[in-house]
């Protein structure tokens, strides 16, 4: 009798075993299934880059925009630190000397402030954070452009050849780079994370920006754990500090310390962003634009101007934007749902990003209303 109960016991043993044996099996197969396609779609990726046209023997200049903020020139190193991983020459530079929070960023992070490239001329270029003419190098024209990583709109520069374009509405040109290193499947270094970290941080103001997505904080995230930051929101309010901060520079300096120029329906426009901490510093730092406004024209060969000074209120952002003359006739047409003019700026209660709003506005205006 108790052989007959004993083999059954027995068998039910084994045949459970044998069941998590199968189920970890599985498991292990899967696992090594989904590896076996994470490699092969790594292999892919990086196919996709041999074709780069690049000429032989030469270096890759990847570079951002004039007046480089966080984000331009953080983007241009983490994705010049990318192509070499692909096996190029690639080196990064800047248009001319970067601000405050940038330099505050490259120091913290340990790396020097990339070389300023005066002539872009014959050289190949990747360009980061900016697709136009208008905001590049000097000789930008002339350059062998290979690769355009953006999130604004499509820019005026045009190549004849094929290049590596990645462009996606997202919060941060760095987030574009973070995706491709996870994509191809190259590791991002602690200093490398931290800058990329920095210029997400900046350029969706720690997450707060209109144009922030799900890949933003994601890659916040991820990159604040590779870079060993704890308290992201400490390190942030230490890199805002440093962007209001204009000490030892001069009002033109404030004013075009984070300025574009852009082109549309045959004309040019430029627009400078300016940082407040209050009302009270907001309406002093737009007087003493428009003051400065006059020669802040002269010096620019553009057919209007605006400077947009900007502060937080309650979680909300508030601009105001100062103009005159024509770029005043201009700017009221285009945006004529402003909620007040206090006698020097036309001030928006909910914003009017540059990125988001003023610059796909005043194109559209300027190209379905041609100017004399």
């Amino acid at each position: 009798m108790k052989k007959r109960i004993i083999v059954p016991a027995v068998a039910a043993v084994v045949a459970a075993c044998l069941a998590g044996a199968g189920f970890f099996i599985g498991r292990a197969v899967e696992r090594r299934e989904r590896i076996a396609e994470r490699d092969y779609l790594i292999q892919v990726n990086r196919s996709s880059m041999e074709n780069l046209d690049v000429k032989e023997g030469t270096s890759v200049y990847v570079i951002g925009h004039r007046s480089p903020d966080t984000d331009t020139v953080c983007s241009a190193i983490a994705y010049a630190r990318f192509l070499s991983l692909l096996g190029y020459r690639a080196e990064a530079a800047v248009t001319e000397t970067v601000n405050r929070e940038t330099a505050f960023a490259l120091k913290r992070a340990g790396i020097e402030v990339p070389p300023v490239l005066g002539d872009a001329s014959g050289k190949n270029v990747v360009l980061v954070d900016h697709s136009e003419y208008a905001q590049a190098a000097a000789g930008m024209e002339g350059a062998h452009i290979v690769g355009i990583i953006d999130h604004h709109g499509i820019g005026s520069v045009l190549t004849g050849h094929q290049v590596a374009y990645s462009a996606r509405p997202i919060g941060s040109t760095s987030t574009i780079i973070w995706l491709d290193y996870l994509n191809y499947g190259f590791e991002i270094r602690e200093s490398t994370a931290f800058l990329m970290l920095c210029a997400i941080l900046s350029d969706t103001d720690n997450l707060t920006g209109s144009t922030t997505t799900d890949a933003d904080r994601q890659a916040l995230e991820y990159l604040s754990r590779v870079a060993e930051v704890g308290d992201v929101d400490a390190l942030f309010r230490e890199m805002h500090a440093e962007k209001l901060s204009y000490d030892g520079m001069t009002d033109l300096d404030i004013l075009f310390s984070d300025y574009k120029e852009y082109e549309a329906g045959g004309k040019t426009f430029g627009i400078g962003l300016v940082s407040a901490i209050d009302e009270e510093t907001a309406r002093e730092l737009a007087e003493r634009m428009k003051n400065v406004l006059p020669q802040a024209c002269e010096s620019k060969n553009v057919d209007y101007m605006y400077v947009s000074v900007g502060m937080r209120e309650n979680g909300e952002k508030i601009d105001r934007v100062i103009c005159d003359g024509q770029s005043r006739e201009v700017f009221e047409k285009a945006f004529p749902g402003y909620d007040e003019f206090d006698g020097t700026s036309f001030v928006f209660r909910t914003g009017i990003g540059r990125k988001t709003i003023f610059v796909p506005g005043l194109t559209d205006y300027l190209v379905n209303n041609p100017q004399k």
